[in-house]
């Protein structure tokens, strides 16, 4: 089994829209094989980052969905948790890509961020 097929359905949930998968699917399939490989690379050798989180001095959103295999919810809430300034969304009904399983609920937690720091949420700014 390809690695595109064998963690297609961990990227977005089996449950999640069949155009979704298709596209995440799509955008696996179109990666060259040799940048592919860097990342993976890159993952297995990164350092853990985890204590610099309770050094991170601005606010900070943090959105897992429900059924995220890679990063579960009990991940997320350890960084939540670390963060001195951060507010956790888990988004229902989502794998590890709730920004394109669940768009309007990541969108409504990303406005909702935004709106408490001040900042123009992608729903209020001009086109």
């Amino acid at each position: 089994m390809l690695y595109k097929d064998e963690v297609l359905y961990k990227m977005v949930a089996p449950y999640a829209d069949a155009r979704v998968a298709a596209q995440v699917h799509r955008m696996m399939t179109r990666t060259p094989v040799q940048g592919a490989a860097a990342a993976l690379r890159g993952r297995a050798l990164r350092p853990d980052y985890r204590d610099l989180l309770t050094r991170v001095g601005v606010p900070a959103l943090v959105v897992v969905g429900a059924d995220d295999e890679f990063t579960p919810v009990h991940d997320a809430e350890v960084m939540h948790a670390a963060l001195p300034d951060s507010t956790l969304r888990v988004i229902a009904s989502a794998a590890h890509l709730p920004n394109l399983e669940r768009p309007e609920e990541f969108n409504a937690a990303l406005a909702a961020f935004l709106d408490r720091l001040g900042a123009p949420s992608p729903a209020h700014s001009e086109r």
